[in-house]
């Protein structure tokens, strides 16, 4: 978050908390946008880390074609799109599914050797309550570490696994990602045909700088699974005590959703969390995820 606010000419945009986030007014994505209000609205996204849209009415095409002005799209190795729109990820839970989609903290795509720089999730359908989605502010995480700390962890690098075992062993759960999805209670699918050249494990530092702002922040996620040149127990202390620390409530804002919402987050500096406190209700959203570099 800026010390200051900043001034903008063609948008207004309002803090939602503290730590992260903005709302976005002012802005009509179904209509073309010019260099001015688009240079703001990314100046706010960089500045606020996740920044959102409400009441907005845009085709599978409109939504594309505001991501693509984000970078190329990015897709998901192992989930299925849309038949007509293959970029956008259909997230359905339907009114008896047990399984939540993104209901851990994680950054997207971290398991993938250039991790998705940002996410956008479009509200379809939402319940009358619940499913909102919390959001964790990853520079602030890495700023309030101790000295010695961020000595420890400055070089470190980190598996990340997007079908993770140690998550499963500790579970007691073995299954392969597809075993559990066939036998889940889920209306999310799999691709019949996974990409040939799919990557769904990579190494990557635990903090990392964001290309863009300069900033450090802590690059950590549910998928991370253990942590170059320590043995596993001592990874996992490691590990899941920055994991705690990342998701103090001081770093952390909420969202929360009705049709029409779109919230567009930046995956470099921060974690999400998609709340599954909507058991019976339906809930439909379109996601698309835009391509990005090598963390350093």
């Amino acid at each position: 978050m800026l010390d200051q606010p900043r001034e903008y000419n063609s948008i207004d945009v309002k803090p939602i908390a503290g730590a992260l986030g903005a709302e976005i007014f002012g802005a009509d994505l179904s209509k073309p946008l010019n260099d001015e209000t688009f240079g703001e609205i990314y100046r706010a996204w960089l500045d606020h880390l996740v920044i959102f849209f409400r009441d907005q009415e845009i085709t599978p095409a409109q939504y594309i074609e505001f991501a693509n002005k984000f970078g190329e799209i990015h897709t998901h190795p192992l989930m299925k799109g849309l038949d007509d729109y293959p970029e956008v990820l259909e997230i359905l839970k339907n009114e008896d599914d047990t399984y939540t989609f993104g209901n851990s903290w994680h950054t997207d795509q971290i398991f993938t050797d250039k991790p998705a720089k940002a996410s956008m999730l479009y509200a379809k359908e939402t319940p009358p309550y619940g499913g909102d989605t919390l959001f964790a502010n990853m520079y602030l995480a890495y700023d309030a570490l101790s000295d010695g700390m961020e000595a420890m962890i400055g070089g470190l690098r980190a598996l990340n696994k997007g079908d993770n075992y140690k998550r499963r062993k500790q579970t007691g759960d073995h299954r392969s990602r597809a075993e559990r999805y066939a036998a889940a209670k889920t209306t999310m699918k799999l691709k019949e045909k996974p990409d040939e050249n799919r990557v769904t494990e990579a190494v990557h530092p635990v903090v990392r700088t964001h290309p863009e702002t300069g900033r450090k922040s802590l690059y950590i996620s549910v998928h991370t699974e253990t942590l170059e040149g320590f043995n596993e127990d001592e990874a996992d202390i490691i590990i899941d005590q920055l994991r705690e620390h990342a998701m103090k409530p001081e770093f952390v804002c909420r969202f929360n959703w009705r049709p029409g919402s779109i919230a567009l987050w930046d995956n470099r500096c921060t974690q999400h969390y998609a709340m599954g406190d909507y058991q019976g209700f339906r809930r439909r959203m379109h996601r698309l995820m835009i391509k990005g570099d090598t963390p350093v």
